[in-house]
């Protein structure tokens, strides 16, 4: 016995899709161009090193900063804060912090971290430290890689 179908396909039915993606790429790029012409790039707040005068030979520079206006302390591995190569209580570098910055009206304290061997977080312990000494007067010095 023969089954009998109730509809009977002739032909099968197509959608041409060329129009419709022509339509959905171009509503894309119109959002791609317009969401990156709308951000803004924003800035990491980075203080970028200030020419040396005495390498370029220009003295008009208002912002250099000479080596007499400069207070290096270093760290070393197992995170004391150096003095001219010695140990220092943390009680006399803050006064010699203080003292320092009330003389030089634009000195700067650097803390030495070219040791690759002292970690991250002591650094940043170090230097938080010495920016409650000397406020925003604080710099980072790292040998080159």
């Amino acid at each position: 016995m023969k089954i009998r179908k109730k509809y009977q396909y002739s032909a099968s039915a197509e959608i041409n899709l060329t129009a419709l993606l022509d339509v959905v790429f171009s509503i894309l790029a119109f959002f791609i161009l317009v969401s990156s012409a709308l951000t803004v790039p924003g800035n990491i707040g980075v203080d970028l090193p200030i020419k040396d005068e005495s390498r370029s030979g220009n003295t008009s520079d208002p912002n250099a900063i000479s080596t007499e206006d400069v207070f290096i302390i270093t760290l070393d591995t197992a995170g004391q804060m150096l003095l001219e190569g010695k140990v220092t209580e943390p009680q006399k570098l803050e006064q010699d912090i203080r003292s320092f910055l009330g003389r030089s009206a634009k000195g700067v304290v650097v803390l030495n971290a070219e040791n690759t061997s002292v970690s991250y977080q002591m650094v940043i312990n170090r230097l938080a430290e010495l920016r409650a000494i000397a406020g925003n007067r604080v710099a980072i010095a790292t040998s080159r890689s």
